[in-house]
């Protein structure tokens, strides 16, 4: 009799008060699931180490660190999959368990894509494919987003977990000069060899016409411009220019700064005051020295044609 008293009670306070139970089975899934997140935010740190320090880990080390990365990422996805969700979050699991599975499939192909490019085959680097590991990061990155946002008030804070915090340095031309470095760095000849990776106008481009970039009209135009050093040797006093063509003062007008440079390195060389003709036809080119032995220079300019309405 008692027994069944305790079992009518306990179905009482449940038929009356569902909310308390709900929340302890969404903390519950919480707390499974917490330790598969921090799992996965150290493996976004172990990628962007491995970035960082390419050049002086080298091609062994490297495959090695991003074929454990992509391991530990795949054991991540298994794991947020055996977790069992309850009714009350489990559309937001949903969620999570794509955002491990985007970034298991992620580090899987950036490992092989890392090691075709170190091991010289094919000839031309896989830059398509690192470009497109680097969207489906921030895709990742964006679906935990929706996930915290979709789960209910559980009284648990959620850490962020965001494995791409500059997304430039997955576009092409950041990529290129990259491995090119990577490249240079296993020479035991000396390479000479600088670049202008990439050059971002200031006002930002609102639309385009065709290849013609479509500014906002102003009187100054400024520019951040990322100069690289791809080769394997120190580069000094390289002078890096910026002209437009026409200008309000004539024909042209030029501004310059001047850097040095170190094997690997990445800098970013702030140039600015000049005066473009609002509804002209602009063409700005960007350009940095070629360094003494340089034989590589193709990727020492950029030009960018725009106008300004």
């Amino acid at each position: 009799m008692a027994t069944l008293v305790v079992l009518a009670l306990n179905a009482a306070m449940h038929a009356r008060s569902p909310g308390p139970a709900r929340q302890l089975a969404g903390q519950s899934y919480l707390d499974q699931v917490l330790p598969i997140v921090e799992q996965s935010n150290q493996q976004g740190q172990d990628i962007n180490a491995v970035r960082t320090q390419a050049v002086q880990l080298g091609g062994e080390e490297i495959n090695r660190r991003l074929k454990q990365t992509a391991s530990g990422a795949h054991q991540a996805a298994l794991s947020v999959r055996r977790v069992d969700a309850p009714g009350t979050v489990r559309a937001p699991a949903d969620l999570l368990i794509a955002v491990l599975a985007i970034r298991d499939m992620a580090a899987q192909s950036l490992q092989a894509a890392m090691a075709s490019a170190m091991s010289g085959q094919p000839a031309d680097p896989p830059i398509q494919t690192l470009a497109d590991v680097g969207l489906d990061l921030q895709a990742a990155d964006r679906t935990y987003q929706l996930f915290v946002q979709a789960l209910p008030p559980l009284g648990v804070p959620l850490p962020p977990s965001q494995w791409v915090t500059d997304a430039s340095q997955w576009t092409p031309g950041l990529l290129t000069g990259f491995l090119t470095t990577l490249r240079s760095s296993a020479s035991l000849a000396p390479v000479h060899d600088v670049a202008v990776l990439l050059v971002s106008t200031d006002p930002q481009p609102v639309n385009t016409d065709g290849t013609t970039q479509v500014l906002p009209s102003t009187k100054l135009l400024n520019m951040q411009i990322v100069v690289a050093d791809d080769g394997n040797q120190p580069e000094k006093n390289l002078t890096v220019t910026a002209t437009i063509s026409p200008a309000q003062s004539g024909p042209s007008e030029m501004v310059r700064d001047f850097v040095n440079l170190t094997p690997g390195q990445r800098r970013t060389v702030q140039l600015g005051g000049l005066h473009p003709v609002a509804g002209q036809a602009t063409t700005l080119v960007v350009k940095i020295d070629a360094a003494p032995g340089e034989t590589n220079t193709a990727d020492n300019t950029k030009t960018i044609t725009f106008i300004m309405h």
